[in-house]
């Protein structure tokens, strides 16, 4: 059985994510914040690796806490996009270092071990070329793929109306007692299951042409 600690970050009102399984002791952490060592206690997990659901700033920010010590995985369609960016109006939003040593080593079945648990990764683009979600049986990380309150931006580089439509079908296509853990958290509830947002989910889906 895995424990989901979600974290709220000021910055970009992002959300981030501890899963430890409360057998083994063993944690993995999903789009640190800059700031996570000030609100977990790293030195006190067993922390067997660190996965960006995909490589905006906001969502790698705190990958250097854990440089050299522990890999750092994600999705090879957003290998040297960080670069890209650095040239682009998004890259004046943020103040965020380049990601270290990120192993682009993830891909649509993937199975991450945690404990007992199998986390499966999905490949999700539309928000960007290499998002992701994890899923294991009843939860499911959306990284920017979907919120509780709406979908993905599409209108940044690398960004895909058509991708993200296709993603969004695959997430619907899950069963309904899915909780969705998204990656940021804009005001009213910070997690839903799939049947709570799915009417919302089919109307953004409908107007997409």
């Amino acid at each position: 059985m895995l424990d989901i600690r979600q974290i709220a970050s000021p910055s970009f009102a992002l959300l981030s994510y501890v899963l430890t399984d409360t057998e083994t002791g063993q944690s993995m952490v999903i789009d640190p914040p800059a700031d996570m060592d000030t609100r977990v206690d790293l030195g006190s997990l067993d922390i067997r690796r660190v996965i960006n659901t995909h490589i905006h700033p906001d969502h790698t920010m705190g990958n250097h806490l854990f440089a050299d010590k522990t890999p750092i995985l994600a999705h090879p369609g957003d290998s040297g996009f960080f670069n890209r960016l650095a040239s682009s109006s998004l890259a004046a939003i943020f103040t965020a270092r380049i990601p270290p040593k990120i192993s682009f080593t993830l891909s649509e079945g993937t199975e991450l071990a945690l404990g007992r648990t199998a986390i499966r990764v999905m490949h999700t683009p539309g928000h960007s070329p290499g998002s992701i979600c994890l899923f294991w049986p009843g939860n499911l990380i959306t990284g920017d793929t979907i919120f509780v309150q709406g979908i993905g931006r599409t209108d940044i580089p690398g960004g895909s109306l058509a991708d993200i439509k296709k993603s969004i079908g695959r997430i619907l296509a899950l069963p309904g007692d899915t909780r969705i853990w998204p990656g940021h958290y804009y005001g009213g509830l910070s997690t839903a299951t799939l049947k709570e947002i799915a009417p919302s989910l089919q109307c953004i889906m409908d107007s997409i042409r």
